[in-house]
Formats: C-alpha cells, sequence, structure tokens
C-alpha cells in the first residue's frame, strides 16, 4: 500500500519534486492543492481523495498545499507540483505562466460553474445590495484571496458589472483575508462590513454550524472554477489516468470523498472552459504572464 505524505510548499527554493510518476525510483505524483480554507483543513479535505489516487494510479501522493494562491500558482512555474487543484484565476495564471492544463471540474447538482455570496453581519442594517450601494462609503469590504476566483475577482467583476461599484474607491477599506471561512469569520457579528465568499463553502459552513452571525444578500451569477489541472511535463497518458481517475469517483463507492470535494461528481473539462476569467482577470489588474514567464 502507497503512503500519502502530507507538507507546506515553501519558497521555490524549499522544494524540489521527490520524483514523477514512471520513475525509476518509484512513481511519484506531487499534489497541490490552494488554500481556500485554512491550509491544515485544506490537506485534511483532500486526505482521502489522495489516497484513492494512489490506489488507482499506483503512485505515493506527495499532498500539499501553500501559503496563499500565489504560491500555487508559482509552485506550477517552479516545476515543484505535477497536479493542482486551483481557483479559476490562479488557474488561468499557473496556464499562461506555466502551461497547466485542466483535466476535470466539479460538478453539483448537474451544474459545474460557481458563485460568490456576498455577506453582512447578521444584525446589520443593510438589506440588499441596493443599501450596500448606498452606504458603500461607510462600510468596509473583506475579500479571501488577492487573486481568489469567487472571493476577489469575480466579486470585483460583479460588482462593477452589476452595481457600478469599484472596490478600491467605492468603500471605506478594502480588506483582504485569505480563506473564504476567514471572510465569514471576519463578517460575522459585524454591523459595517460586507464580504465575499465562495457560495458552496459558505452554505458548507452554515449547514456545519461552524459560522454563525451571518447572513448572505446576494449570489452571484455563476462562473467557472476549481478546475484540477496537470503540469506541462506531464506525459499525456499519465493525464489521461488522473482524469479517468477522478471521472470514476463514484457517489456511491467513494461518496465522502465527493462530499469532501462540495461535488457530486468530476466531468472533463479543457481551457476553452475558462477564457470566460480573461475579461475578470484583465479587470481586476491581474498581470497573467506568459508561459515562459519564470520558468527558467
Amino acid at each position: 500500500m502507497q503512503t500519502t505524505r502530507r507538507g507546506f510548499l515553501g519558497t521555490a527554493a524549499a522544494l524540489s519534486l521527490s520524483g514523477c510518476l514512471g520513475s525509476a525510483s518509484g512513481p511519484t505524483l506531487t499534489v497541490g492543492v490552494v488554500p481556500d480554507v485554512d491550509p491544515d483543513t485544506a490537506i485534511e479535505q483532500n486526505t482521502a481523495l489522495a489516497s484513492y489516487l494512489e490506489a488507482e494510479l499506483g503512485a505515493t501522493v506527495d499532498l500539499r498545499t501553500a501559503a496563499d494562491y500565489a504560491g500555487m500558482v508559482q509552485a506550477m512555474v517552479a516545476g515543484q507540483v505535477d497536479l493542482a487543484y486551483y481557483g479559476g484565476v490562479s488557474y488561468v495564471l499557473a496556464h499562461h505562466r506555466a502551461g497547466a492544463e485542466p483535466v476535470v471540474v466539479g460538478s453539483k447538482d448537474g451544474e459545474t460553474l460557481w458563485h460568490s455570496a456576498f455577506v453582512v453581519g447578521a444584525d446589520a442594517e443593510v438589506g440588499g445590495m441596493d443599501d450596500v450601494a448606498a452606504n458603500a462609503g461607510d462600510l468596509e469590504l473583506v475579500f479571501g484571496d488577492p487573486i481568489s476566483t469567487s472571493g476577489t475577482v469575480m466579486p470585483t467583476y460583479y460588482l462593477q458589472t452589476e452595481h457600478d461599484l469599484a472596490p478600491q474607491t467605492a468603500f471605506e477599506q478594502v480588506t483582504h483575508v485569505g480563506a473564504h471561512d476567514a471572510t465569514a469569520k471576519t463578517v460575522a457579528g459585524s454591523t459595517g462590513t460586507v464580504g465575499a465568499l465562495n457560495a458552496r463553502i459558505y452554505d458548507a459552513l452554515v449547514a456545519d454550524d461552524a459560522v454563525t452571525g451571518v447572513r448572505e444578500i446576494w449570489r452571484t451569477p455563476g462562473f467557472p472554477d476549481y478546475p484540477w489541472a496537470v503540469a506541462p511535463s506531464m506525459e499525456t497518458a499519465t493525464a489521461d489516468e488522473v482524469r479517468r481517475a477522478f471521472t470514476g469517483l463514484d457517489s456511491t463507492d467513494e461518496a465522502d470523498i465527493l462530499d469532501q470535494q462540495n461535488v457530486d461528481r468530476y466531468v472533463e473539462v479543457s481551457h476553452d472552459d475558462f477564457t470566460s476569467l480573461d475579461t475578470a482577470v484583465e479587470m481586476a489588474g491581474i498581470e497573467t504572464g506568459t508561459e515562459t514567464e519564470g520558468s527558467g
């Protein structure tokens, strides 16, 4: 039986690949996951999946996370990961900067699109987004990681396109707190803040009673998010094996794994499914770079 190793991605110089699938010393798949929740929880939520991949692929899985989303993009650029779980925007950056390619995306209730939830404190005198627009100058806006798709970039996009609010100028203050659960906990109990976070994560936090004193005031339209992507160095046959392993996850036999991933099943995906994020990335002022940038 293979052994899942777990750890933390530090600086680019601090970690190198311990192997690759098919290597003479024994196959190892280094898997990275973005810290969309706190890093320990991110690892915990993917440990069962890592064990499943080990059994399906006959490889040792080295499961890692990073301090932030940018760290996981840099990990792909530096050749530190073979397979990574990204947010939509961090994937787009990893694609442009390192040549990462998506293999699957999660589907829930037949939908592969994700949403952001705008939330306020339970006792805040804010009934909806019209109130937010009218009082933005007196409100603190709480976002997640700066390149989080559902925690910063798409909320920014929809604030501008749907409500004519430019975060950096419309609100009294804009604060980035990192993970989605941190956003909910920051807003909880407050009367002068509004936050945006991944809607599925918010739903799970509420269902698990992991956060109280917060309520939702608006849910955005859907957008692509959270693909699993492979490094350009991975052979096509191996990438196909990885894709088949994900799409082979069964809701009967592996329901716990899928529940931890907040999906019902995985479906195949290509880069074309994420090109719609380019406009939002540009609006957010994020430099995509090129496929050769930083890869030397």
